[in-house]
């Protein structure tokens, strides 16, 4: 961009995080800021309800990217909303989950600032804890988890295994974001470095919606479960005994619904 258009640029653009899917879970000033901009390009994977608190005939531009399937390349979208910070006063870039855990905020924020563009960041509610608190359990625990990964299963060049070789399980509540795809060779990889065939690990679809779906397994059989559910993306992947703690608590749940049940 040259310098001309730095020069006429007066708007401000928000990278925004939208949360995990459910519109009850943006945070407040995700709301405020929706609800005052002019422009908002949004990812694939942020919900209709989520678009419906903003204001009325404003534009919205769709600007989706899943593994295999762009609707734009990321410097096309950067250079969208450079143009589009010469045009309109407030621009949003809204993304799932939190912007800043795999979510490209900073390939887009450094783009911006060197066109001299002010922009802010607006951090959202990861889908790591919006599954946490969606099936009940947490992702630390004295007795289960001392530790959280965040992991992503791809990365810009291909399946990111490098993140998964001589990884040792116990004790850790391993997250993995866009992890479906690549789940033959994370399991590949998990058993190479020894963990057992029995490492619990349970795989969550749309997360927080109202079509959410859990499956839970281990090593072994998560693959068989994958394809006998037609498990689809988007969908997260928590790797560590404290999928054994959620099993316990459903357990304990259903123990005390019969209970409680009238006779």
């Amino acid at each position: 961009m040259n310098s001309q258009i730095n020069q006429r640029t007066k708007g401000k653009v928000y990278l925004v995080g939208a949360g995990p899917g459910d519109p009850e879970l943006l945070t407040v000033k995700a709301l405020k800021t929706l609800r005052i901009a002019d422009v908002v390009f949004y990812d694939d994977l942020v919900s209709p309800r989520i678009l419906g608190v903003c204001r009325k005939k404003i534009q919205m531009v769709y600007v989706g990217k899943r593994l295999g399937v762009h609707s734009c390349l990321q410097d096309e979208i950067n250079d969208k909303l450079i143009q589009a910070a010469s045009e309109f006063k407030t621009v949003v870039r809204l993304k799932g989950g939190d912007p800043s855990i795999f979510g490209r905020v900073g390939e887009e924020y450094a783009s911006l600032l060197a066109e001299g563009i002010s922009c802010e960041i607006v951090a959202g509610i990861t889908t790591a804890s919006g599954v946490a608190s969606s099936l009940g359990f947490p992702l630390t625990h004295r007795d289960y988890a001392r530790e959280i990964l965040f992991l992503s299963g791809h990365k810009k060049d291909g399946v990111n295994s490098d993140a998964f070789k001589n990884l040792n399980c116990i004790g850790k509540t391993i997250i993995v974001y866009m992890g479906l795809n690549s789940i033959d060779l994370i399991i590949s990889e998990l058993l190479d470095a020894g963990n057992s065939k029995e490492t619990n690990i349970a795989i969550i679809q749309n997360a927080t919606l109202d079509t959410e779906r859990v499956f839970t397994g281990n090593l072994d059989s998560i693959q068989s479960i994958i394809k006998e559910n037609q498990v689809k993306s988007p969908a997260i992947l928590v790797i560590g005994e404290i999928v054994k703690f959620y099993l316990e608590m459903e357990n304990l749940k259903n123990d005390c619904s019969s209970i409680l049940s009238p006779i």
